[in-house]
């Protein structure tokens, strides 16, 4: 069965059914027979106590004496010795200071996670007019002073207009900066005078298994704002196909994130964020799965939209297509058009070669290479191999940035 990941699309709106509890089964084990020797003993010395204290009550026997000498009796009776199977009971104890530190971090995170609400329009027959409406809500976080609010492509994707709901449910509009479907990362900006907090940005690439973590958001929309929840770090370097192609190492947690939570901060235990909320896997059966985007991965990403509004990824400078043999499977990508100037035309790449590996790796689809170079950055070299004329040769191509594909030679 094929994993379903909730992205909770900007259209979700919220509904409501009862809740069903169920309660697990006990699983019962079917007794030895040296199970019930030694509860049988067990038995017959508790009922033999019973029957003494009956008679030294009847009879006047000094019970205090008595008392003594069944704690002797008991203790000389030990139960460890037994050979039955029982089951082995480990009570762990958290730290009070556990509470103390996501009490802290909500403090201190909390009031920079912010509420997004995507806006749309529809025709309103009875007016006979279009008017606004919240098509999708959804979570962000302030980045910076000037008012930079980071969430989730999949939040704003579609949107006429966007407003952004502060911790104090002032709702203030927003402009989209720039967003990136491939990352699923969007960048926001609303007047820095609205902003009363921000919050730091750490360091994913330190963040290990079985870390405290704190997911902190708004979950089915404004009505849960600044849901906080807690649990670990239960993966790293997570690769899921985010629905576009490509693989991001995401963070896997068991802290709750739920439809509307995208967008909102994943904590560390020092308050930093080290990861923005994404998805989660929705099946039958599945619980505490969701992931976050690595901060250090949304960086860059961010930087790009500052700057250039969109992002800068490494390119080739080719147009592929896929191409199949005689037996009609993917055998690679034919080259359909070398771009002049960029690092495959350099390289000496032709069109009509086909490409077999990039780096090592196999590539049959736009996707395994798009996978491949969202791993790399502009500069760096790589490795492609191409079948030209029944031969298979090695090119060593510079990564360049993003050529015009309207232009014509």
């Amino acid at each position: 069965m094929t994993d379903k990941f909730d992205f909770e699309t900007p259209n979700y709106q919220p509904s409501y059914s009862p809740i069903n509890f169920e309660i697990p089964k006990t699983i019962r084990k079917k007794k030895s027979a040296k199970e019930y020797i030694v509860a049988g003993l067990v038995g017959g010395l508790i009922g033999a106590i019973l029957m003494s204290i009956f008679f030294m009550a009847y009879f006047g026997v000094n019970f205090n004496n008595f008392k003594n000498d069944i704690n002797s009796t008991l203790n000389s009776f030990n139960l460890n010795n037994s050979t039955a199977t029982e089951p082995i009971t480990k009570t762990v104890v958290l730290n009070s200071g556990n509470s103390s530190f996501v009490t802290d971090v909500a403090q201190k995170v909390g009031p920079a996670v912010v509420g997004i609400k995507n806006k749309g329009t529809a025709y309103n027959w009875w007016t006979d007019e279009e008017q606004e409406i919240t098509i999708g809500e959804g979570s962000g976080v302030i980045i910076s002073k000037d008012g930079y609010v980071v969430t989730n492509n999949h939040v704003v994707s579609g949107a006429k207009s966007v407003t952004v709901i502060l911790s104090g449910e002032k709702e203030v509009p927003a402009t989209i900066v720039g967003t990136d479907a491939l990352s699923d990362i969007a960048l926001l900006k609303i007047d820095p005078k609205y902003v009363k907090a921000v919050a730091p940005l750490g360091d994913s690439s330190k963040v290990k298994v079985g870390e405290f973590v704190v997911a902190i958001g708004n979950p089915l929309g404004q009505e849960f704002a600044g849901t906080v929840t807690f649990g670990v770090v239960s993966a790293v370097n997570r690769k899921l196909d985010m629905g576009n192609g490509i693989q991001i190492p995401l963070i896997q947690t068991d802290a709750a994130i739920n439809p509307g939570n995208s967008g909102g901060a994943l904590v560390n235990s020092s308050g930093e964020v080290i990861g923005i909320n994404t998805a989660k896997i929705s099946q039958t059966g599945v619980e505490g799965m969701g992931f976050a985007i690595p901060i250090n991965y949304v960086k860059p990403i961010i930087n790009d939209l500052m700057k250039y509004k969109k992002v800068l990824r490494p390119t080739i400078g080719i147009s592929v297509m896929e191409y199949y043999d005689r037996s009609g499977n993917i055998m690679g990508m034919y080259i359909s058009r070398v771009y002049p100037g960029t690092g495959a035309a350099k390289a000496g790449l032709k069109e009509g070669d086909i490409i077999l590996q990039i780096d090592g790796k196999k590539v049959t689809t736009f996707s395994d290479i798009q996978s491949i170079l969202s791993n790399h950055k502009i500069g760096n070299v790589i490795t492609i191999r191409v079948l030209r004329d029944g031969q298979t040769k090695d090119f060593k191509v510079t990564l360049g940035t993003p050529v015009d594909t309207t232009t014509n030679d």
